[in-house]
């Protein structure tokens, strides 16, 4: 049970009733980031954590093999729903990520504005973080950031089923997500956490190196819906960083 509402709260999203009501959290005021790791026990890595998410990537390692990312992806998304932090879309079994010799299952797929990790000290206007798990509850998240530019068909198709108000959700038949991954061959990878609470560790990042663009509008109807959803970047303490070219 405990292994599977660790997956099933990915992200803090408590898809459980009873943990929403219990530990409120969010983005502003009594409730910030930087309150989390007082908010309930449950949290406290939040606050005491040594490899927290998100980081600014500045200093990185060259890799020296190349650690390929293998995507078999299905088209088969369960749903999408408005869970007062984000819009999130699930997913159904049958999408996997095989990466250094372990395999990943699609999970879930949600979106920060601005974005939560920054490259030098810079924002992108979003960032989408797609959520895979493997068998024993091992997460790995792919993010890529998007700029503003033109409309995107993929955050276009999402946004015009996804509810406007919090606790809703809508059933989606089809959802083709490869498209946000068709050039991972360059990426940034690092240990890192959950960047809600409970902010747990041992998480492997895996940030894209090619953008995406999303139009002003398409940017501005998540801002106007969820608001600004991103945690400030937390210490690195030390920890490698590597690029794969």
């Amino acid at each position: 049970m405990k292994k599977f509402m660790v997956i099933a709260s990915l992200f803090g999203y408590f898809l459980s009733a009873n943990a929403a009501d219990s530990h409120h959290w969010g983005y502003s005021g009594k409730y910030a980031p930087e309150h989390w790791g007082d908010i309930s026990s449950d949290f406290h890595i939040c606050k005491n954590g040594k490899y927290q998410s998100p980081i600014d990537i500045t200093d990185v390692l060259e890799a020296t093999t190349n650690a390929p990312l293998a995507f078999t992806y299905a088209t088969k998304p369960n749903n999408i729903t408005n869970n007062g932090h984000t819009i999130q879309v699930n997913f159904k079994q049958g999408s996997v990520l095989r990466f250094e010799k372990k395999e990943y299952a699609l999970v879930q797929m949600h979106f920060h504005t601005p974005s939560e990790y920054t490259f030098s000290g810079k924002h992108a206007p979003m960032e989408a973080h797609i959520v895979h798990s493997t068998k024993n509850g091992e997460l790995l998240v792919v993010s890529v950031m998007f700029d503003e530019g033109e409309e995107n068909a993929l955050i276009k198709q999402i946004w015009e089923n996804a509810p406007k108000n919090t606790g809703e959700n809508k059933a989606i038949k089809q959802l083709d997500v490869t498209p946000l991954l068709k050039d991972m061959t360059s990426y940034v990878r690092l240990d890192g956490s959950l960047t809600t609470p409970p902010c747990s560790e041992g998480v492997v990042w895996i940030l894209s190196k090619s953008r995406q663009q999303a139009s002003k509008d398409q940017i501005a109807f998540f801002t106007d819906i969820i608001g600004k959803n991103n945690r400030p970047t937390q210490p690195t303490n030390g920890r490698v960083i590597v690029q794969v070219k």
